[in-house]
């Protein structure tokens, strides 16, 4: 399945659940000082999430993203990137867990045909009602709900006791397992393990609570749900590769960047060759979608500005 494709049916089928399909917003906020590049599906929503100039209560959008927390990692990594794109279906004050967690189970097993037996959740460890939905709606196997803190299932990560105050909830995330013959093949290699089997595709957010100054999480009158699932990372789910730089919209631009600069995609020594070529084409595609949202080079260092 292309990934044009994959987008096109994540929209019509939220928009078959009644939710308003909203443009991918600039990767240079308009009205949001707080924020040099959009970096996910959420940003353009968040004064609906206050309850302020609220006009639809579900939508849902395919966002353009731009993070450069993860540089670094980008091109020798699987799934890294600075520039991607961000499947999202949003609620205000409308639909909360239920809803979230049984279409996001219907779209992927479903409308994607994926198979159920190679799909893991995580929930909160405290989040008895998304693990009740899971075990008794959904009927994953208990064995397949797997209970994480919360730095990896709470949003913001860690937000009960570092903060920041407002708006926060627990989430759940799905996971793909590539089977046992994948990553480090330990028979107990779980969603934790960050060997290569499993990868995450999607995070549901309930966001329900208003994090206080004393810590305390108090419950909001209108409860949300912010879910995130990156497009590329999806993709090479579906197309059956291993890593988002060989599917059908990375592979050719790799490809031709390894042949101009005559680079192979064999082990020399301890260093992937392909690394370098991945790592180009991602940020050719940041740099061409920052360009084409305003944003222009520039001979000034940081220092100069």
């Amino acid at each position: 399945m292309k990934t044009d494709d994959i987008r096109q049916a994540f929209l019509e089928f939220f928009k078959s659940k009644e939710h308003k399909i909203v443009q991918s917003d600039s990767l240079v906020p308009m009205d949001d000082p707080t924020l040099l590049f959009t970096g996910a599906g959420m940003n353009q929503f968040k004064e609906k999430f206050l309850g302020w100039n609220v006009t639809y209560k579900r939508a849902a959008s395919s966002q353009k993203c731009l993070r450069t927390g993860d540089l670094e990692n980008v091109g020798g990594t699987s799934g890294h990137h600075t520039f991607f794109e961000m499947l999202g279906n949003f609620s205000f004050g409308d639909y909360f867990k239920k809803e979230a967690i049984l279409w996001a189970w219907e779209f992927l097993t479903y409308n994607l045909r994926l198979k159920g037996e190679n799909l893991w959740v995580s929930v909160y460890k405290d989040d008895d009602e998304a693990y009740d939905i899971w075990k008794d709606v959904i009927k994953v196997p208990k064995e397949k709900i797997i209970k994480f803190g919360e730095k990896e299932n709470f949003w913001p990560s860690e937000a009960p006791t570092k903060g920041p105050c407002g708006p926060c909830g627990p989430c759940s995330e799905l996971f793909y397992d590539y089977g046992k013959d994948a990553g480090c093949k330990n028979q107990t290699c779980a969603p934790a393990c960050d060997c290569g089997r499993f990868v995450e595709i999607w995070n549901l957010v309930f966001t329900q609570f208003d994090r206080q100054a004393d810590s305390s999480l108090k419950p909001l009158p209108s409860k949300n749900i912010d879910t995130g699932m990156g497009l590329e990372r999806l993709a090479s789910v579906m197309q059956g590769v291993k890593t988002n730089f060989e599917i059908d919209i990375f592979k050719p631009l790799a490809g031709e960047i390894q042949k101009m600069a005559r680079l192979t995609t064999g082990r020399s020594g301890q260093a992937w060759q392909g690394t370098s070529a991945n790592a180009i084409a991602d940020h050719i595609r940041a740099v061409t979608f920052a360009v084409s949202d305003g944003v222009m080079p520039s001979k000034k260092s940081a220092a100069t500005w």
